[in-house]
């Protein structure tokens, strides 16, 4: 028992100490090795000097605490950052973002790019934009691990990947593997804003919980891949007021990337569950409304461009009235096969059903689950 208690102590005294953890590895840098200096009112001048000190492929820890981001943080030196189950960066003056992460210099010519570290990550966390900033910005990645990580009340976006505005050889990347993300807003008045966006592609998303986001997830690249992610929405209040501050004009999944796939998903509670203006494949999701909101006339499929193929799905009706499928001028080819859709009148299932029709038959099996459960 001794030597076991010995044992503990000496491992607990080096996760307590300051600087390289020796044991295995873990960090470089701890961000408690480096105070506030002089002047400084916030926490982003120290964080950003143990970054510059963790050096590129350094890693950067952060114990548990609360962070006051006074300023944007500016990753470029391919360091990782591992926070604390606990550690908060939370911004406590307006800025774009609480962090905007460049991963690499991409070369011009992506035939010849220099040596890049396929090992960075950033695990972990909380990115807290207080309602005065989006939580994260990252890009310029080619394989990158995010994991563990919530992302707060975020002002016009939770977490996005790459940025459209910068050059492509600074926002571009791929191959992003993200597990057990949250996305959540608390507080009202920042209805519109996005909890998910992606301007990568190539990537694999798993796991990932969106509450309370105008929308919940926004994929604007191509060949992206998500798997178990739920997005819902419904008690943050306007504020004065006892009505929903994100469901009005709320969209689950956003598809808007070429040859999207969704895997065991759910749209729990939006005005629209799946919107679909690119290539889509679409397995062995759900679709809920949730009439505790008192938010009627919801739409699970808005099926604007693209082909769509949706298979063994669950779609249920709870509002008084509801669309299970409305087909634009622009969409492509529907393949509709062994779903469950539940309540939805005749009616409520014209344009799925004249889709079917033209192309020959129809999924009877969908169909008749649906009138029965009418």
């Amino acid at each position: 028992m001794k030597c076991r208690t010995l044992i503990g102590a000496a491992i607990a005294a080096c996760f307590a100490g300051a600087g390289t953890l020796l044991a295995d590895g873990t960090w470089d840098v701890n961000v408690a090795d480096f105070p506030r200096q002089s002047g400084e009112t916030g926490d982003s001048a120290r964080i950003m000097r143990a970054v510059e000190s963790a050096g590129e492929g350094g890693v950067v820890w952060f114990p548990r605490g609360e962070y006051e981001i006074d300023s944007m943080l500016i990753v470029s030196n391919a360091a990782s950052l591992l926070l604390h189950k606990s550690a908060v960066l939370k911004a406590v003056k307006e800025m774009p973002f609480v962090m905007r992460y460049f991963g690499r210099q991409m070369e011009a010519n992506p035939h010849q790019r220099v040596h890049t570290d396929h090992n960075m990550f950033i695990r972990g966390g909380e990115f807290d934009g207080n309602g005065l900033a989006g939580c994260a910005n990252v890009m310029g990645l080619a394989h990158f691990t995010m994991a563990d990580t919530t992302f707060r009340n975020g002002r016009g976006v939770g977490l996005q990947l790459g940025d459209p505005t910068q050059p492509r050889s600074i926002e571009g990347g791929y191959e992003i593997v993200a597990n057990n993300l949250y996305f959540i807003c608390n507080l009202p008045g920042l209805a519109g804003n996005v909890g998910f966006l992606t301007y990568i592609g190539d990537s694999h998303f798993t796991d990932m919980v969106v509450v309370d986001y105008t929308v919940g997830v926004r994929d604007l690249k191509w060949s992206n891949r998500y798997t178990r992610c739920h997005v819902w929405g419904g008690p943050v209040k306007k504020a004065g007021t006892d009505e929903p501050e994100y469901l009005p004009n709320s969209i689950a999944f956003d598809l808007a990337g070429a040859d999207c796939l969704l895997d065991d998903c759910y749209a729990d509670t939006a005005m629209i569950g799946f919107r679909v203006r690119r290539d889509a494949r679409i397995f062995n999701c759900g679709y809920f409304n949730n009439w505790v909101f008192k938010m009627d006339g919801p739409e699970v499929f808005v099926h604007e461009g693209g082909s769509l193929i949706v298979t063994g799905g669950r779609f249920s009706k709870n509002s008084p009235h509801a669309t299970l499928y409305r087909r634009g001028e622009k969409a492509g080819r529907l393949t509709w096969r062994d779903n469950q859709p539940l309540n939805f009148t005749d009616g409520e299932m014209k344009d799925l059903n004249e889709e079917l029709k033209k192309q020959g038959g129809s999924d009877k099996s969908s169909v008749n689950d649906a009138k029965l459960a009418g």
